[in-house]
């Protein structure tokens, strides 16, 4: 693998696309050549992926403006072709933040729900409990100088109408304010071309966001997906429900592909999305079988060992919660609810 950086070189295990997480400090940027004409780019721990064509750039999530600037001057400096289309693969902010740097140019194309998740806050919902502390007045709000954490570090992605004070509907719409609304919205499949290369955009069904899309590059036998798709890695959450999850990664997985490539952390192979996909069908199936058997939870998470993936990173401070999740979801609980992140 070829890998290039303006600023400091990435680390990369030949042949298993890895990163080593070790080696990565703040402030890191690099791109490495995949396969072909199609590049996995790394800003810190967020990645995006983009496919050169002679007629122009197809690629994913912009990540943020400071990034995006400058891929952009990589683009110009590198291969002279401007960016055609940018294809989010979901809403969250830390990585679809910034693409207005490429809309002299590009055609912005999202799940349609996407533009639901960019509306303007709706109703008026309590602070959640996780920053209702913040609130010192009791008004209700959380004013500027109240915010605290990552409340205060992005004010100004939350405060929807500029008011200087971020609601609780404002919180569940989430720090999206950069995040440049799609062009172009789909439902299930979408293709583009450009420069005779093809690329196609799929619905994963709702998991982890309702506009989550895999983005398949057919010719390059790669996928490139986020925060669902996981290599050796526990995913962080499982909403709406595992069965949800399940799902999306059946769907990656019916597709023809080598390359498994993340929005974090490690990239690797089509296997090790497999591997995800029984992790989760092993944890939904031992969670059902210990309802079944009238265990309780505390039974559950003590018994239920899944020592297959035990190697897998996060595995000491995500399974047990996700067990309980998932018994949540079996018992007829609430759902977890996601926290600013």
């Amino acid at each position: 693998m070829r890998i290039a950086t303006s600023l400091v070189l990435s680390a990369c295990l030949l042949g298993g696309l890895a990163f080593d997480a070790a080696a990565q400090q703040p402030q890191m940027r690099g791109i490495v050549n995949i396969t072909g004409q199609l590049y996995r780019a790394q800003n810190d721990n967020a990645y995006n992926v983009f496919l050169v064509t002679p007629e122009g750039i197809i690629m994913t999530d912009p990540i943020n403006r400071d990034f995006s600037r400058w891929l952009k001057a990589e683009f110009a400096t590198r291969f002279k072709v401007p960016v055609r289309y940018v294809l989010y693969s979901h809403s969250d902010w830390d990585h679809d933040s910034g693409g207005v740097v490429f809309a002299d140019t590009a055609e912005f194309v999202g799940q349609r729900n996407m533009l639901a998740a960019l509306a303007p806050p709706a109703g008026n919902p309590p602070l959640r409990e996780d920053v209702a502390d913040m609130d010192v007045n009791h008004d209700g709000r959380i004013a500027r100088a109240e915010a605290k954490g990552a409340v205060a570090q992005r004010f100004d992605l939350l405060d929807y109408d500029r008011d200087n004070f971020v609601s609780g509907a404002e919180l569940v719409r989430g720090s999206i304010n950069d995040v440049y609304a799609p062009t172009i919205t789909f439902t299930d499949k979408y293709t583009v071309t450009v420069g005779g290369k093809s690329v196609t955009m799929v619905w994963l069904g709702g998991a982890h966001t309702a506009d989550s899309s895999a983005i398949y590059f057919p010719a390059e036998r790669a996928v490139f997906g986020v925060d669902i798709l996981q290599v050796k890695r526990i995913p962080l959450d499982l909403l709406p429900n595992v069965g949800a999850y399940i799902e999306a990664l059946r769907r990656v997985n019916s597709l023809d592909y080598e390359y498994a490539l993340t929005g974090h952390a490690l990239a690797g192979k089509k296997q090790d999305i497999v591997d995800e996909q029984h992790l989760l069908e092993d944890l939904s199936k031992g969670v059902a079988a210990g309802v079944a058997a009238g265990r309780s939870l505390a039974e559950i998470q003590r018994t239920l060992t899944l020592d297959a993936y035990k190697n897998f990173e996060r595995w000491d401070t995500d399974v047990k919660r996700h067990i309980a999740d998932v018994y949540a979801t079996l018992m007829g609980g609430p759902q977890a609810v996601r926290e600013l992140k």
